[in-house]
């Protein structure tokens, strides 16, 4: 089945919370009995990473556009009644042009095929519309917290925010009345990134019980943390898709990939794995009989006269050390 969405009647209601403005979209859709949706985030397009070695012309914004391909195929093939991203689209609130660009056409393509709605993310934090104009009747572009009525699901979306308790604010408005679906990008108490569990008050964004709507929730999408994952919150269960490709070698061992929903009596998901270019450490002779050409191989700054060159003779790509001595946000801030 897809979904003809059209944006024939508009019902927009706004109010002021948090520096955030709350908006209400009814969209008149065909139903079907069964939905099928297909959730991915954090796919942060246009991705630096200093390297060296790698086919020509390769850069690593090329891998995190490969994966977002790859994820999206069932959704050009019309397998999925609707795509969500759940933030984070692209690495930085400034991306290169032609990252934007080539995320442009992709997404053209997928909102041709069936409904596409995309969520900003802490990294996107002035916004999608401003990269892809404002989108279209069938790829609706999230900036602030708001509901959406599509394929006669009641969608209730709220952006990342800094505070667990704006965050509980806006969701209320954005759930009122009950949905079947709350999409966000946010940390709950008992997400997991590596050496780090989320809990109340660290960091302050962590949305716990404290911050359960009184309406009804179907299911719950989130975006924000890198390992795919599942979090209980209240009587919910929180699903993370994760991030579709690597952005640290922290995230070695994990799989990434997207979540495929399908609702018919009730809801139920399942982990789609993504192929991915694979990203280890390396710290002794030893770890280089792990490497296999076209790897991504981080090594300590202080081993890299010694072990660089190794790798690179095993076809490896070399992850080179940031200039600055002081550790980069995103080392402080894996998610």
């Amino acid at each position: 089945m897809v979904v003809v969405w059209c944006m024939d009647r508009t019902v927009a209601r706004t109010l002021v919370e948090s520096d955030f403005f709350w908006h209400s979209r009814r969209v008149e859709t065909t139903h079907a009995e069964t939905m099928r949706i297909l959730q991915l985030g954090d796919t942060h397009l246009g991705m630096a990473l200093p390297t060296r070695g790698g086919p020509t012309d390769w850069c690593r914004s090329h891998d995190h556009q490969a994966a977002l391909e790859e994820a999206l195929q069932p959704a050009l093939r019309q397998e999925v009644d609707l795509v969500i991203h759940t933030g984070d689209v692209f690495d930085r609130s400034r991306p290169p042009p032609e990252a934007v660009a080539r995320a442009a056409a992709l997404f053209s393509q997928v909102a041709q095929r069936v409904p596409l709605v995309m969520l900003a993310g802490n990294h996107d934090r002035w916004g999608l519309a401003p990269h892809f104009g404002g989108g279209s009747a069938r790829w609706v572009l999230v900036d602030q917290p708001e509901q959406v009525r599509v394929a006669g699901l009641k969608v209730g979306l709220v952006p990342h925010c800094r505070t667990a308790d704006q965050w509980g604010a806006l969701v209320r408005p954005a759930v009122r009345g009950g949905v079947d679906l709350l999409v966000c990008h946010q940390g709950f108490v008992g997400a997991r990134v590596p050496g780090f569990t989320f809990r109340v008050g660290a960091p302050r964004e962590t949305v716990s019980e404290a911050q359960l709507p009184p309406d009804a929730l179907g299911a719950v999408m989130s975006g924000h943390l890198h390992p795919s994952q599942t979090v209980r919150w209240g009587p919910h269960r929180v699903v993370y898709a994760g991030s579709t490709e690597r952005t640290s070698v922290s995230e070695t061992h994990q799989a990434k990939g997207s979540v495929m929903w399908t609702l018919e009596s009730r809801w139920s998901w399942r982990f789609v794995a993504g192929r991915t270019r694979p990203w280890m450490p390396c710290a002794d002779l030893t770890d280089l009989e792990s490497v296999d050409p076209g790897d991504l191989v981080s090594v300590a700054p202080r081993l890299l006269d010694r072990l660089g060159s190794a790798v690179s003779e095993r076809g490896g790509i070399v992850v080179l050390p940031r200039r600055s001595g002081r550790p980069s946000r995103r080392q402080m801030r894996l998610f």
